[in-house]
């Protein structure tokens, strides 16, 4: 009762869904020697990409921190280290000149894979309290014990002005306003190929890792007719700009 007071709560305070452009200063990841800006997305293969713009700028990391169940918060710290190579969106814009490029997913299965991440039973005790991770735990409103339903239904419920970055719109992190901010925008989809053509844009010779990787079913066999009706209400602006279907 106590939790589905609160998730109505949460809807009648963000009956704006994608009523409006909502601004959000996120951080970029800034190659001045390529004069490029990446746009990091959550759940759209980020930490694999950091790693490569990591290898881009020949950060150094001690051999301890390569173990994969360090590389995302260390790799993470390494980068924040250089406050001349990330910073907020706005403070980029001063390079106008730059090639600035993201990537996208299908909002469905990115939804999926948020899920497959974020409710785990397994989690470890550093990132996760009771099987939730720690960082839903500020809406009150997340089990461990949730299907997928129930999670997407509680997430889309929550619009982009409050969302964790892991589902909050794609749109809100490559564009400023109603305007794609970035030049290129490459898909999860065919990663490998999109990637490469990053790579000959900015003129490097970098191999795009996987690092990360989800592990969960095809999303199409997840939804019900009504739930990938429900998400497509919420997610129509990426659905449109990007080109996306079920």
């Amino acid at each position: 009762m106590v939790e589905r007071k609160i998730l109505n709560r949460l809807r009648l305070l963000v009956r704006r869904i994608q009523a409006r452009p909502v601004e959000f200063d996120n951080d970029v990841i800034v190659l001045h020697k390529h004069k490029c800006i990446y746009v990091p997305i959550p759940k759209v293969a980020c930490s694999s990409i950091m790693s490569a713009c990591a290898d881009i700028l020949a950060v150094k990391f001690p051999e301890s921190e390569w173990k994969p169940e360090l590389f995302q918060t260390n790799k993470w710290d390494h980068l924040f280290d250089r406050q001349s190579v990330i910073m907020p969106k706005s403070r980029a814009s001063a390079y106008a000149d730059y090639w600035k490029f993201a990537f996208v997913r299908n909002p469905w299965d990115r939804l999926l894979s948020c899920y497959s991440e974020k409710i785990r039973e397994d989690g470890d005790k550093e990132n996760f309290t009771a099987g939730v991770s720690n960082i839903l735990l500020p809406f009150g409103v997340f089990r461990s014990t949730m299907s997928f339903e129930e999670f997407a239904r509680t997430a889309v419920a929550i619009a982009d002005d409050i969302a964790d970055p892991h589902w909050r719109s794609q749109n809100t992190f490559a564009c400023q306003g109603s305007r794609l901010w970035v030049d290129f925008v490459g898909r999860f989809e065919s990663i490998e190929r999109d990637f490469q053509l990053v790579c000959q844009r900015i003129g490097t010779d970098c191999v795009l890792p996987h690092l990360l990787r989800s592990d969960h079913k095809i999303y199409r066999e997840c939804y019900s007719d009504a739930l990938c009706d429900l998400v497509a209400r919420r997610y129509r602006r990426d659905i449109d700009m990007f080109g996306y279907q079920f």
